[in-house]
């Protein structure tokens, strides 16, 4: 069954509340990265608590998004927003395929710098271990990096040659 045009423009809508929103998640990204960085804990909260909020925000647009695909009898992945938007009026299916081309980018970018940020406070919180394991047991062995990339307590004293 096609969307009937109210359903459409809804769907167009929504598509364009998922964006902005996943812009906005980009930029709240983008300040938790520096705020890692730079090890500002209170830009840091703040960071987290807006890209908290927006998630749960974009949670809500999808799951609209999925009952209004699934009123129609369209499944709610890839193959079923493409099959939707190819039964849109022509007009609506020309600006719906850049802006969901857009929309996918945009995830892919915001679930790439999370990870980034993630990455981020791991090191960070591997220095606060280590920096904390110094002050009360006294040097300990260097972490280094083994030929495979993974870290590996290694001796001061080991060769680089093997890293």
């Amino acid at each position: 069954m096609a969307l009937p045009g109210d359903g459409q423009r809804e769907l167009a809508d929504l598509l364009s509340e998922e964006e902005i929103c996943l812009k906005r998640l980009a930029e709240s990204l983008e300040r938790e990265r520096v705020a890692l960085e730079t090890r500002e804990s209170e830009a840091l909260e703040q960071a987290v608590a807006e890209k908290r909020q927006i998630l749960e925000q974009t949670a809500r647009l999808h799951q609209r998004r999925a009952v209004l695909l699934q009123q129609y009898g369209f499944s709610n992945d890839e193959e079923g927003l493409q099959d939707c938007m190819a039964q849109c009026s022509p007009s609506l299916s020309r600006e719906l395929a850049p802006l969901w081309r857009k929309l996918r980018a945009r995830m892919e970018w915001c679930r790439d710098q999370n990870l980034v940020n993630g990455r981020i406070l791991e090191l960070n919180m591997r220095c606060i271990r280590q920096t904390l394991s110094i002050l009360r047991d006294g040097p300990q062995p260097l972490e280094l990096y083994g030929p495979e990339g993974t870290t590996s307590d290694q001796e001061p004293s080991t060769s680089l040659a093997r890293a």
